[in-house]
């Protein structure tokens, strides 16, 4: 069976939750992110959540986006993750990426224990509703990080966001 024909038969079944994820950070200075996810069942939000962090990358946020939201559904269950962020499908897909292996190893421990996770990659910032509100909650979590710190998010995050 083809993976679209997979993806419609486990929504069909009511195993298929939907999950949009985003990544934000200052990768320069600062190196303070945000990352977030929002999580659908039967095209209802059932979920967000939203993390800021210290000492990061942007593939991180990303990664533990998309790590974070699988680990919310269900085991047993089945997830279309939709990312922007294509180094992410190609480290969690099993293709050799030297960075980061805590987080592919994480990624491999959480999704053994769901039925399928499938991976589906979104143009950033092109105005899809669910990837935007992700977008917005990675970079609040970020903002609010940098806040808490008494440090001041620079104009060029605005811009880039």
């Amino acid at each position: 069976m083809n993976e679209q024909k997979l993806i419609e038969s486990e929504r069909a079944l009511g195993y298929l939750y939907e999950a949009y994820t985003d990544g934000s950070c200052e990768n320069v200075k600062t190196k303070i992110g945000g990352s977030a996810y929002v999580i659908l069942k039967d095209g209802e939000i059932v979920k967000t959540q939203s993390k800021g962090f210290c000492r990061t990358t942007n593939n991180r946020m990303e990664m533990l986006a998309i790590i974070s939201a699988v680990n919310s559904i269900p085991e047993n269950t089945s997830i279309l993750v939709y990312t922007d962020s294509k180094y992410c499908i190609t480290a969690f897909d099993g293709r050799m990426h030297k960075a980061n292996q805590d987080l592919i190893k994480l990624f491999a421990k959480i999704s053994s224990k769901r039925k399928n996770v499938f991976f589906k990659w979104v143009k950033g910032h092109s105005g899809h509703e669910f990837n935007e509100l992700a977008d917005n909650l990675a970079f609040n979590a970020y903002c609010e990080m940098t806040k808490s710190l008494g440090l001041k998010v620079p104009e060029i995050m605005f811009k880039t966001h």
